[in-house]
């Protein structure tokens, strides 16, 4: 999948930036321009997903067969009264994290404005895959939900991981504290229901 900014993305990045409103100035006119090219030329979209039937259980969801139960009960609310869900891992990859960390230093403004650009695209990443599952599979997906969000513990992080083998597959790794290696990656669960 490739994932490239355009001018629909502009009023996201700014919102990321903090602009609500406020005038922008020539020079961060400028900076935006260069790293919505920069984020372009360097995002490497990759991604691996699972369907999954669920269950609900006391504590939260079940997933069947795969020796996994997610708790919280918002996740529960979520789900309620669905079959499956799927499970998804999507990376814009360890470069775009390399050149935002040279840009800090290089040229800050221009490092925090690739960085705005790397949030908003990893969301369309993740909007981008949920269509695409939705094609496949026939049925529409709910709302993603991912681990540390609501009350779903971010250490269920390592079920993510392990379940969809992302280290192998998306090159998305765990650090010690259940956060993600690049930086600019999401898992996530969704629900299927029909369309």
């Amino acid at each position: 999948m490739t994932v490239k900014l355009d001018d629909s993305d502009r009023k996201e990045v700014l919102r990321y930036l903090g602009y609500r409103g406020s005038e922008i100035t020539e020079v961060v006119e400028e900076k935006l321009k260069a790293a919505f090219n920069l984020c372009n030329k360097i995002v490497n979209v990759r991604q691996v997903w699972k369907l999954y039937s669920i269950r609900e259980s006391k504590e939260g969801i079940t997933l069947e067969g795969a020796d996994c139960e997610l708790f919280g009960e918002s996740l529960k609310k979520l789900l309620k009264g669905l079959n499956e869900a799927i499970l998804f891992c999507v990376t814009i990859g360890i470069d775009f994290d390399r050149e935002v960390e040279k840009q800090m230093i290089k040229d800050p403004t221009l490092g925090v404005c690739l960085n705005a650009c790397g949030i908003a695209a990893i969301e369309k990443a993740c909007d981008n895959l949920q269509l695409e599952v939705e094609k496949e599979l026939g049925k529409k997906t709910t709302t993603r939900f991912s681990p540390g969000y609501g009350d779903l513990p971010l250490d269920s992080q390592k079920d993510f991981i392990r379940l969809l083998n992302t280290e192998k597959i998306a090159g998305v790794r765990l650090n010690e504290n259940n956060l993600m290696n690049p930086l600019k990656s999401v898992t996530a669960i969704a629900g299927l229901t029909e369309e």
